[in-house]
């Protein structure tokens, strides 16, 4: 059974950032989120990237919060692209990395109050083949139909998925039942965490499927309320209000209140609770940050 780990590099420059993903894998997908793989037995890497920032952060927030390790590129000029980018990295709460040759002590005093100020400084990104934890839930990107097969998704793998597996597609809450499973063009019968998937399914139509971004197991609970405790970043200049809340690959707009440390979070989508929802105002004006803070839900 294929079972692995989903990486990002974040970096300024999007050809960067294709470089230091090509020292992990082979660039399989081109298109707003650049997906490079490499197989060693039954482990799979994947690598992500984004093609449109800084142009645009809601697709990186995406794949971050849909990774467990973040490698961040430092160069040596700085602007306020690398703050929004620690920024992003600390709401994440994954494992966080400095990809640099700038001297340590500059990344820490540089970074302070982020995850960075921390984070292991290396000069070359490196793999330790860790895979990821189960978190129940399979992110979907694309929904179609092929001839002689029927609806078919693909995404990515968060929890261990077998044949005949039935599963909830969100936000329809529509039941469905897993056909066949994909891996590189491959039939399997089972599929670990961290893994790029195609999954043929049952009982469900085209139309059922198109909107779909989640699947969870049909314990699990899908919600539209979350409370707990957040940060606001200090940077930021967001309270109350409309916003992104990024997680498992996802962005689903809400409302915000807050209370001190405290935070309610109405969606406008239903969402599995997560380990933290990453809140973005994707609105803020050039050069102030976009990463508003994040929420750990109860």
């Amino acid at each position: 059974m294929y079972k692995g780990n989903i990486m990002t590099v974040l970096a300024r420059d999007k050809e960067i950032a294709k470089h230091i993903s090509e020292k992990f894998g082979k660039l399989h997908e081109d298109g707003k989120v650049r997906i490079f793989y490499r197989r060693n037995g039954d482990y799979i890497r994947s690598i992500l990237t984004s093609a449109e920032y800084p142009d645009k952060i809601l697709e990186l927030a995406e794949i971050v919060s849909l990774s467990s390790k973040h490698f961040v590129y430092v160069g040596e000029n700085l602007s306020w692209v690398e703050g929004e980018l620690a920024l992003l990295a600390t709401a994440s709460g994954s494992n966080v990395f400095v990809v640099t040759n700038r001297p340590e002590s500059d990344i820490r005093k540089v970074f302070k109050g982020t995850s960075l100020e921390s984070a292991p400084v290396i000069p070359e990104p490196v793999d330790d083949e860790t895979v990821m934890a189960d978190e129940g839930v399979a992110y979907i990107d694309k929904a179609f139909v092929v001839k002689g097969v029927g609806v078919v998704v693909t995404g990515f793998s968060r929890m261990e998925i077998k044949v005949h597996d039935k599963l909830v597609l969100l936000p329809s809450m529509k039941e469905t039942e897993v056909k066949s499973i994909q891996v590189l063009d491959e039939d399997q019968e089972s599929v670990g965490p961290g893994i790029r998937i195609g999954l043929a399914l049952r009982n469900v139509k085209e139309d059922e499927v198109k909107e779909s971004y989640l699947m969870v197991k049909p314990a699990v609970k899908a919600e539209k309320e979350f409370s707990g405790k957040g940060v606001i970043f200090p940077w930021s200049q967001s309270m109350d209000g409309q916003f992104h809340f990024v997680s498992y690959g996802v962005s689903v707009t809400g409302s915000l209140t807050k209370d001190g440390d405290m935070m309610k979070i109405t969606l406008n989508q239903p969402m599995p609770k997560p380990k933290r929802f990453i809140i973005l105002n994707v609105n803020a004006k050039q050069g102030k940050p976009r990463v508003v803070g994040y929420m750990i839900p109860d």
